[in-house]
């Protein structure tokens, strides 16, 4: 029986996930639907392995291939997103197809039967050895030590250590450093999320990510968010509501 795991933020696209997922093997089994990095971590780290992951890669509290950073993941993952820009790091972390949204029923077909013909190929003793390759040999993640911005006096290159808090300004990221400046950056913020060590950077909202030690203290804020506040720095963030329960979390706040 075929064991399916769905990663998904937004409810019309998981029921038409889950719609899809039944139309094309109507026996399967949906273990689990998760909706945030953090729920599909604890899963797996508490579960056996799905047979195979259907995910979005923008969700709730950030971008999926985070999750290669958190736990080891053997399952084969047919990715399906509204963007088109991650293709390369999907296929590098256990990618086996990339469906572009809106889904057409035949583009999942097709993915789900290079699934099968995969599948099929390592039966038996033979997928069960990939498997534990897959899972055992995972290597350690690397994560961006410095980053570039090009301006018109030049390029400036940013040690992360030195970068309190990254923001979105005017639809572009920018790097903040300890005296307040701000570079331009490459990155989109959802990549730089993926490229910093999730151990000592946490997404806030839409538009920031934050250093854990760049914050001072933290103060109780309307709906039960919270306002960071920054040493040195003149301004301070918000935890956006959906995202405040996993920053105290990644605190160790109770």
């Amino acid at each position: 029986m075929l064991r399916l795991l769905l990663i998904e933020d937004e409810e019309p696209a998981l029921d038409q996930l889950r719609r899809f997922a039944l139309q094309y093997a109507p026996t399967a089994t949906i273990v689990s639907e998760c909706q945030q990095v953090s729920e599909a971590a604890a899963f797996l780290r508490q579960h056996p392995a799905p047979d195979l992951i259907l995910s979005d890669i923008e969700l709730l509290d950030g971008n999926v291939f985070q999750l290669f950073g958190q736990v080891a993941v053997s399952s084969p993952i047919i990715f399906v997103t509204a963007y088109d820009s991650f293709l390369v790091q999907a296929f590098e972390q256990n990618g086996i197809a990339y469906v572009l949204k809106p889904v057409q029923y035949a583009q999942f077909a097709a993915a789900m039967q290079k699934f099968e013909r995969l599948r099929q190929s390592f039966q038996g003793a033979a997928l069960q050895q990939l498997a534990a390759s897959l899972s055992s040999t995972v290597p350690a993640p690397t994560y961006k030590q410095r980053l570039v911005s090009k301006t018109r006096q030049g390029l400036y290159l940013l040690d992360v250590d030195d970068l309190p808090y990254f923001q979105l300004r005017n639809g572009v990221a920018h790097a903040i450093d300890g005296q307040g400046r701000a570079f331009v950056l490459n990155e989109t913020l959802s990549q730089l999320e993926a490229q910093l060590d999730p151990a000592r950077f946490f997404r806030l909202n839409r538009t920031e990510i934050v250093q854990l030690s760049a914050i001072e203290r933290l103060e109780s804020y309307f709906n039960d968010t919270l306002v960071v506040h920054l040493r040195g720095q003149p301004v301070s963030l918000t935890a956006s509501t959906h995202r405040t329960p996993e920053l105290r979390r990644w605190l160790g706040m109770k």
